[in-house]
């Protein structure tokens, strides 16, 4: 009977006692499954993700050039009839150094920056000697990319104007001094640059002329830098809406050729 007492006592015990074991074993358990769905959920975030791409924009170092004019008062004969003045092939205000506006906003455009002779009077520094020490001084002090000594061309409109589907060009014609002894670097930065200009508008330069010989300079101060050039802008009849466009592909044609890019 005490047995029996006893073994009833122990069920009892045992009966009371399961659900607590059973709730001190799952308890832990139930917490620890529940932290690690909860870092199941997390996303997981890595330093490439919160680092924005980098703002990468190509820098292009403007390019510089000199401009100056040897025969300032070269002038076109059709933008001096426009302003009522006598219409001459030379004149002391309206010429082709009044383009000197327009060559500076263009080349800007296509990152050239511009300098142009100072102090430059037409009426004592009207050919290559007497312009000459102005030029040396000027190009000594600067590292230009390019140096161009602009002129207008004698010759007519016949020769000097191209029909490019609805719109007139004036031409261009390099001209290189071949008395000296490093010309052929002129020649060749010319023939560059005549290139550029004829895959921009197939047939707007006339190329690439070297003089010699008895009646002519030889030199054009060429002598001075490797990368001067005499070009001649269009001819006596060229008008200045031609002028204008064709200044605009010369610029475009240097920052190709410098930049070595395929014109579109």
């Amino acid at each position: 009977m005490a047995n029996s007492l006893k073994n009833l006592t122990s069920i009892l015990l045992l009966l009371f006692l399961t659900p607590i074991i059973i709730a001190t074993i799952q308890t832990p358990l139930s917490t620890q499954q529940k932290v690690e769905n909860k870092k199941e959920d997390t996303p997981v975030v890595y330093a490439a993700q919160l680092e924005s791409k980098p703002d990468i924009t190509e820098i292009i170092e403007p390019k510089t050039a000199f401009v100056y004019f040897t025969h300032a008062h070269e002038a076109y004969r059709p933008i001096l009839a426009e302003k009522g003045d006598k219409i001459a092939v030379y004149d002391s205000i309206t010429n082709i150094s009044s383009f000197q506006e327009q060559i500076a906003a263009q080349f800007a455009f296509h990152q050239v920056d511009t300098q142009f002779l100072e102090d430059h009077k037409p009426e004592v520094m009207d050919n290559y000697n007497t312009i000459r020490p102005f030029v040396k001084n000027a190009i000594a002090h600067s590292d230009y990319d390019i140096v161009l000594d602009i002129h207008r061309d004698a010759l007519k409109a016949k020769v000097t104007t191209l029909q490019s589907g609805e719109e007139t060009y004036a031409k261009f014609i390099f001209v290189i001094g071949g008395e000296h002894p490093n010309y052929r670097w002129n020649e060749q930065l010319a023939q560059n640059l005549s290139d550029q200009l004829n895959k921009i508008v197939p047939g707007i330069s006339r190329g690439v002329i070297v003089k010699t010989g008895k009646g002519v300079d030889g030199v054009y101060n060429q002598d001075l830098a490797k990368n001067l050039l005499v070009v001649e802008l269009g001819g006596v009849d060229n008008t200045e809406q031609e002028v204008d466009r064709s200044i605009a592909i010369l610029a475009k044609a240097i920052s190709n050729m410098f930049n070595q890019q395929i014109p579109s």
